[in-house]
């Protein structure tokens, strides 16, 4: 795992050998919607480094706080078609329920399929194009 970005609020780590970047959140909360932009922005530069093509994403917000105040959802909407362009697949790793109903809110609006959960290898799988645990 080669770790490309790390701030207050953000890990961003690709291993080239399972073709896989991830972004962890910390749980840090975010000072300003402006502050969470610039965040996000900055993950997104660091994914451009590197190259997205041919990559899945998985994004951990397990140790996140949620926000759904007007301000940082309006953010969160401009900047969800910028962080997550340009990859093969992308899964959503959270901590409770709640959170990944907010996540398939976002998910509608965009009208992008993403999976969503908390079972981490279950998401990896999805990542990697294995077939249902289970079946």
């Amino acid at each position: 795992m080669l770790e490309i970005l790390r701030n207050a609020h953000y890990t961003v780590t690709v291993d080239p050998a399972v073709h896989l970047a991830r972004v962890t959140r910390s749980a840090m909360p975010s000072e300003s919607p402006e502050q969470f932009e610039e965040r996000w922005m900055e993950v997104s530069r660091a994914l451009d480094r590197v190259g997205r093509n041919g990559l899945c994403l998985l994004v951990d917000l397990r140790a996140a706080q949620g926000r759904n105040d007007l301000r940082f959802e309006a953010a969160m909407q401009r900047l969800r078609p910028i962080v997550m362009r340009g990859f093969r697949r992308v899964a959503m790793l959270v901590r409770t329920t709640a959170g990944a109903l907010q996540i398939q809110r976002h998910f509608r609006e965009d009208g992008i399929d993403r999976m969503i959960g908390s079972d981490e290898a279950q998401l990896l799988d999805y990542l990697r194009g294995a077939p249902p645990r289970g079946r």
